[in-house]
């Protein structure tokens, strides 16, 4: 090729490079040597272990050693559980405590006062619908607030006069009490007011508790007012859930736009859904597919006919994405149900039909019948005319 030539031969490959990178997948695949387990937990992409782990820095996990066993942190807090399909994770937060000291006849603190703190760009949200704000006590009286308490300020009262006040799972207010929280909370920290304390009560309600926590898994328990149960059951924590989502645009429909090359839900059998709490979304496996939606081929088709689904006297037949259920024959599918039934359609066709056969048979018979009647009179005729010179007679009117 000549200089000139080879210059428009390599102008043309750069453009074409830069079109294909315009319109390739901005998201890198991470490496299968990414661990994907720490300890008992298994963290799932977007979540990460490790550099190139992660789908950004947000998702990353970092896996500590712990009195020899290894345990998953998304910061100060031990993650539980990370659920992909509900776009949570499930950590354990730390208690607040105020407590009387018999020693020095004053009340002190404990735990943290900075319950969580995040930033509003932050991919987690504290979860409005599964949390709760949970005070423990019988003088007890706590706040909590989101960022600079400018927002958002809740309170919680727990009050009784003593044991015989309370009852194991109720937490209505004797005892404890449950506040909700609203949407969109990035932070929040709890304070107790110092004028209502237990430095009057000690003897059977040393301390008090406030923490936001996962109102699904608690139960009160009446230990909790007069021993350290409360406490000490997660060392000084209790678990609570966090709504986690893509965050870097507002809904499924600017997302799917692609425009920035970031859509997550990489997988072709995978759906988008909006986050309900604050802007964002995650990424679902359509229905009849399971598996991981922000891996390319991570949704996999489901064989529902492994679990049973169609009643005892059906069959099951596995098809991509669903399924189908067929009864045997004389009886029907009847999916509102779930059963099988007999198929009146099918039996009434069956009577017809053999009703019809039978209306045809017997005018065959008929018909069958009058021909032979006809054909044996004939001959009889045709007899008597002979036998009666009938013949003879025929012959001569020639």
């Amino acid at each position: 090729l000549q200089p000139k030539s080879m210059q428009v031969f390599l102008k043309l490959c750069l453009g074409l490079v830069l079109l294909v990178a315009q319109y390739a997948p901005g998201i890198a695949v991470p490496s299968s040597d990414c661990p994907r387990q720490c300890g008992t937990v298994e963290i799932p992409y977007p979540f990460g272990i490790g550099a190139n782990c992660s789908l950004s820095v947000g998702f990353n996990i970092s896996c500590k050693v712990q009195d020899g066993v290894s345990r998953p942190f998304k910061g100060d807090f031990e993650v539980l559980d990370i659920s992909l399909t509900h776009g949570t994770l499930r950590v354990l937060n730390y208690i607040t405590a105020y407590c009387y000291n018999a020693s020095t006849t004053s009340m002190k603190f404990f735990g943290r006062y900075d319950g969580y703190v995040g930033r509003p760009s932050s991919l987690y949200r504290l979860s409005d619908v599964q949390n709760k704000f949970t005070v423990i006590g019988c003088n007890a009286l706590a706040f909590i607030s989101d960022y600079n308490g400018t927002g958002y300020q809740g309170l919680g009262v727990a009050t009784c006069r003593n044991l015989s006040d309370l009852a194991d799972g109720s937490c209505s207010g004797m005892g404890c009490s449950q506040t909700a929280i609203p949407k969109r909370m990035y932070y929040y920290d709890t304070t107790f007011l110092k004028g209502v304390n237990t430095s009057e009560i000690w003897e059977f309600n040393p301390c008090s508790y406030a923490v936001l926590m996962e109102a699904a898994t608690f139960r009160f328990n009446t230990t909790y007012i007069n021993t350290n149960k409360f406490n000490d059951t997660y060392n000084g924590r209790v678990p609570m859930i966090l709504d986690w989502a893509v965050r870097d645009v507002k809904s499924c429909d600017v997302a799917k736009q692609n425009n920035m090359g970031t859509y997550a839900c990489l997988s072709s059998n995978s759906d988008c859904v909006d986050s309900t709490n604050d802007q964002g979304y995650t990424c679902n496996c359509t229905n009849g597919y399971e598996g991981n939606p922000y891996l390319q081929d991570g949704c996999k088709d489901v064989n529902e006919c492994s679990h049973g689904p169609c009643p005892s006297d059906c069959y099951c037949h596995n098809i991509v994405g669903e399924y189908r259920c067929s009864c045997r024959l004389g009886k029907k599918y009847v999916k509102e149900s779930n059963t099988c039934n007999p198929n009146t359609g099918l039996i009434i066709g069956v009577i017809m039909g053999l009703f019809g056969v039978m209306v045809i048979i017997m005018i065959i018979v008929f018909w069958g019948q009058r021909i032979i009647q006809t054909e044996k009179l004939n001959k009889v005729k045709q007899e008597y005319f002979r036998q009666h010179g009938g013949l003879i007679l025929f012959d001569r009117m020639k």
